[in-house]
């Protein structure tokens, strides 16, 4: 008995097609729950998440010359003064606050946005 197979033409188009489809949908999940657990004091973090091109995908970037914290929010480490001799900010009750460095506990909310998107339902993007 013998069974034969073939493949219907422009089948590769197609897979291709949809696997991008899939990974975009996935990249705006990931930016979206992202956009959620980004620290919020101002919003400014949050609202500069934008979706660019890599080769072959997609890629999710925070920060901006606006937002050049976007970094140290995500990683975490140390901010000492560079034209100053002392760190200087106002809480939210206007009292003064002064410091030689300030170390800033990171919140991984990107890597953490892409974990959880890619330990939920990922057949949902890829049919």
């Amino acid at each position: 008995m013998t069974v034969k197979v073939t493949m219907i033409p422009g089948w590769d188009t197609k897979i291709e097609r949809g696997l991008k489809q899939g990974v975009l949908a996935m990249t705006v999940d990931i930016q979206k729950r992202a956009v959620i657990l980004a620290p919020k004091l101002t919003s400014a973090l949050a609202n500069s998440a934008i979706i660019g091109t890599v080769f072959n995908g997609y890629k999710v970037t925070f920060g901006s010359s606006r937002v050049p914290y976007a970094r140290i929010q995500h990683e975490g480490g140390t901010i000492r003064p560079k034209n100053k001799p002392v760190l200087a900010w106002k809480d939210k009750s206007g009292n003064w606050h002064y410091a030689m460095s300030v170390k800033i506990k990171g919140t991984k909310y990107l890597s953490k946005a892409g974990e959880s998107v890619v330990r939920g339902n990922i057949a949902k993007y890829f049919r």
